[in-house]
């Protein structure tokens, strides 16, 4: 074979060759919906992660300072509305005559325990509402208690009277209120409705434990909205005890120590950062 007839056959078969590979790439294309395999591994790798980078938490999330009542709100909000107050299952009231003190309690504490049973059977809360007042001052305990479950079963639309009753002198009816007032608040998902009753809760309380749950309500809210919250407390000459646990939660929102009004204003004009939108 002649030197240039080998030249054009080593010709052809390069030609042939380079056809095999492009139809072969096509081929890929086409059954790639418009990429090669490899592209489009990195490309949805590349997705995976812009998308989880968007949704990262900010340094501030991310750095632990969540609510324990957030992650409830969370889930509330993933239900169909089963858990409000007009399907619960009513509580049973606690009777004078199982307690065996019925001769003990006057005819106005009678009646009063009558009106809260009333209420509960009738599923008024304008009624409920309006027996608290004489309740919170009410000697006998379980009545307190009848009174704070009453509120209860009605949820967040009753928390401002049910609040005063974390502070009741007994145990028990003060811890039931707690776990009340937490399931209550569970309820709302506006953080406004969540900070004004905290807000309230804390201007009552000297119990720790109680202050210390209650302040978590302040992390992971709009930093603007709990400093503005912790101020009206501080300033507004509330227990020693909740004066005190808005002052360690405001230096915790801020990382800046509590000096006075003034100094929130300030941390607020200079420091704030609105939320970014969803």
């Amino acid at each position: 074979m002649s030197k240039k007839m080998l030249i054009c056959l080593v010709g052809v078969v390069a030609a042939g060759l380079a056809a095999w590979l492009a139809f072969e790439r096509a081929g890929s294309v086409d059954q790639g919906g418009g990429e090669e395999p490899a592209v489009a591994a990195s490309r949805a790798g590349r997705e995976v992660r812009g998308t989880s980078a968007a949704k990262s938490p900010s340094s501030r999330a991310a750095s632990g300072r969540t609510s324990k009542s957030a992650s409830a709100r969370r889930e509330k909000k993933a239900t169909d509305g089963a858990q409000k107050a007009n399907t619960r299952e009513k509580p049973i009231l606690s009777q004078a005559e199982e307690d065996g003190e019925e001769d003990a309690r006057t005819p106005e504490q009678r009646a009063l325990e009558a009106r809260i049973e009333k209420a509960l059977e009738d599923e008024s809360l304008e009624a409920a509402c309006a027996c608290a007042p004489e309740a919170l001052k009410c000697p006998v305990a379980e009545i307190r208690q009848n009174m704070v479950d009453t509120l209860g079963w009605f949820g967040g639309k009753a928390l401002p009277e049910l609040t005063p009753f974390l502070a009741d002198p007994d145990d028990d009816v003060r811890e039931s209120a707690l776990g009340e007032w937490t399931s209550a608040l569970a309820d709302m998902e506006d953080d406004g409705e969540r900070i004004a009753a905290a807000e309230r809760a804390m201007g009552v309380l000297d119990d720790e434990d109680m202050l210390e749950d209650i302040s978590s309500e302040y992390i992971g809210v709009d930093e603007k909205l709990a400093v503005e919250s912790l101020v009206r407390i501080i300033e507004g000459g509330g227990s020693k005890a909740g004066v005190d646990k808005a002052k360690e939660t405001y230096e915790f929102v801020t990382g800046d120590e509590w000096t006075d009004a003034a100094g929130a204003a300030k941390w607020i004009a200079e420091e704030y950062e609105p939320p970014e939108e969803p």
